[in-house]
């Protein structure tokens, strides 16, 4: 594991939607994330595990802020892990920048925290930071 990947955060996402089915689609469109150890739904309910660098905390917390923007959810919280670690396709070093689209099907290039915060998914040809 690398230095960078040594620094990472565990979040756990809650969060609920309308639907069951809505809470079905949301599941398994995130479950592909690079930073994804574990997505899944029951109910209208939606359970995301999260490996990611330490400095992406913001972007767990965003979803928590704007759930609707962000995933499409009506409500989320967001919870960090102090002592447990989870390993997602980045934190094992799995994951290469090659793809046209992040898998979550995300327009990174027009985000606007895109080149501010965020350098963009670690899948796609428009990651700006190194692996």
């Amino acid at each position: 594991m690398t230095a960078e990947k040594a620094t990472q955060l565990v979040g756990v996402l809650l969060g609920n939607s309308v639907t069951v089915e809505e809470s079905a689609l949301i599941a398994e469109r995130y479950h592909g994330c690079p930073y994804c150890v574990y997505y899944a739904s029951a109910g209208c309910t939606v359970i995301g595990v999260f490996s990611l660098p330490a400095d992406h905390r913001w972007w767990l917390e965003w979803v928590a802020q704007n759930p609707g923007e962000t995933l499409g959810l009506t409500r989320a919280e967001v919870f960090f892990a102090q002592a447990v670690k989870a390993l997602s396709p980045w934190a094992r070093g799995d994951v290469k920048p090659e793809s046209k689209q992040a898998p979550c099907r995300a327009k990174c290039a027009e985000c606007p925290r895109y080149r501010q915060e965020c350098e963009g998914c670690p899948a796609t040809r428009y990651y700006l930071g190194s692996q």
